[in-house]
């Protein structure tokens, strides 16, 4: 893996013998909890919402999740209290914390954190002993680049001359290829022992190796055409074309949802998805649990059979208690024939359930 662009990207060195190629960020993930989840008492600090890949992981190694809420109200930020508190409440259950999951930009919420939110979240996995697993595979789809910008782990840790042992991935199924299938990603080791890098060694050698395909898209996907390459042109006019398609999709349905009678969306900054939240009526919560179902996976089964747009229930990430939400993709284009039929659903539901 040619490691000049994280060189460029961050401002320090990386060690070639610190990175692992994976089958997507996913393996890498997987891989990492496994080897941090020791007995059921073993804590891992997520965000809620989250990723599922993370409570499903837990689950599979017998791990305990340990949630923290991001804070939907200020734009589904990142609250260093919030953390403290989900600290506080683990020990009350008897549960060691090992790690910190950060999800940057966020999955589902879309959110970017700031480098002095980050420089505090290091800071108190030097205090609490927490391993930081930064997953921040959609550091390139930015919406919002004049007024946001990625800052990795990597860097701030650098930055601070951290001694936080962090785990960063990456992963090729996002950024401007989004190909899912093509199985590809890296998770570089940060600030970890010899012992520990050579034992993360013999785990991934069991899987042989990533597929080539997903070795050959890590590779273009971190050494990309430079000025002055006769590819370059091409490939930049096609990275521009597929972000600003993005950052229009993404601020016309967070507009046009935000016009809904009770309906909020937090206008992301990142990732490829909105995630609004929905009040469902009294009416709606009681046809919904006549069927065994919560509320907003009863609204979106109902959108999906009336209109084919299939949307994922807030429920399946994580939210507060009281409150529904749904992640929806902006990765379609024909957006504005996407959001009236999201509209028109909209209006016939509360017709008939009530607003």
């Amino acid at each position: 893996m040619r490691l000049i662009s994280l060189v460029e990207r961050d401002g320090y060195p990386s060690d070639p013998n610190h990175i692992f190629l994976t089958a997507g960020a996913s393996a890498g993930v997987s891989l990492l909890l496994s080897m941090l989840i020791q007995d059921s008492n073993s804590g891992v600090l997520i965000p809620i919402p989250q990723y599922p890949l993370y409570t499903a992981t837990l689950a599979q190694f017998n791990g305990a999740p340990t949630p923290y809420y991001l804070d939907e109200r200020h734009g589904w930020s990142t609250s260093v209290d919030a953390v403290e508190t989900a600290l506080k409440d683990a020990v009350t259950r008897n549960v060691k914390p090992k790690a910190l999951v950060v999800i940057n930009p966020g999955n589902p919420t879309g959110a970017l954190l700031d480098e002095a939110t980050q420089e505090q979240l290091v800071k108190l996995c030097e205090v609490h002993s927490l391993v930081l697993l930064a997953d921040e595979v959609y550091q390139d789809n930015l919406h919002k680049r004049t007024t946001h910008s990625f800052t990795s782990f990597k860097k701030v840790v650098s930055k601070l001359r951290s001694n936080v042992p962090l785990v960063s991935f990456h992963s090729t199924s996002k950024g401007v290829t989004g190909e899912c299938g093509r199985r590809g990603g890296y998770f570089e080791c940060t600030n970890l022992s010899d012992d520990i890098l050579g034992l993360i060694y013999k785990m991934v050698s069991v899987g042989l190796c990533p597929p080539l395909s997903g070795q050959i898209g890590v590779d273009s996907m971190v050494r990309p055409p430079r000025k002055g390459d006769p590819s370059y042109g091409l490939w930049k006019a096609e990275t521009d074309s597929i972000h600003a398609a993005l950052a229009s999709r993404t601020k016309v349905m967070a507009k046009r949802l935000n016009q809904l009678p009770g309906v909020t969306c937090v206008d992301s900054p990142g990732a490829l998805y909105l995630y609004p939240q929905i009040t469902l009526s009294t009416k709606a919560q009681a046809a919904a649990r006549a069927q065994g179902k919560e509320p907003d996976t009863f609204y979106a089964l109902r959108l999906l059979d009336r209109t084919g747009i299939c949307v994922v229930p807030g429920s399946g990430f994580g939210q507060e208690e009281g409150t529904w939400h749904y992640r929806v993709t902006c990765l379609c284009p024909g957006v504005e024939d996407y959001v009236t039929a999201l509209e028109t659903f909209h209006g016939e539901f509360q017709a008939e359930f009530g607003s």
